[in-house]
């Protein structure tokens, strides 16, 4: 936990998603609500609106990848949590009238996956 905490400090994405300067910044925030006429529980890890109005939403992966593939095994995880990202994305829709981002990080691999809709993800790191 230690290690994950001390990448994302030392890696620019990571700061700025644990960045002070955010409004309405929450951690492991409980959200309900109606996504495709169903009732959906989640909670989540990271929200926060930037300063230019985009409403942020954050799943953090402490997943570890050794080996060749990393970009496979990181297209693979993305694609498995973009349903949930998008059904988080649906309730804050209900709930706020902005911009709505989702995405995936991963501190230990200093990686950001951002889930665009239905378009594919793109990967910094």
């Amino acid at each position: 936990m230690a290690d994950s905490l001390l990448r994302t400090l030392a890696d620019e994405r990571g700061r700025w998603l644990l960045g002070g300067d955010h409004l309405a910044a929450k951690c492991e925030f409980p959200i309900t609500g109606l996504a495709d006429g169903e009732l959906v529980n989640g909670r989540l890890d990271r929200t926060f609106v930037d300063r230019r109005g985009t409403r942020w939403i954050v799943d953090y992966k402490t997943s570890a990848h050794e080996g060749a593939g990393l970009e496979g095994f990181l297209d693979n995880v993305c694609e498995r949590y973009r349903p949930q990202l998008e059904r988080y994305r649906q309730l804050f829709a209900g709930l706020e009238d902005r911009p709505i981002q989702a995405g995936l990080y991963f501190p230990l691999l200093q990686r950001w996956c951002e889930i665009a809709g239905t378009e594919a993800a793109r990967f910094v790191g």
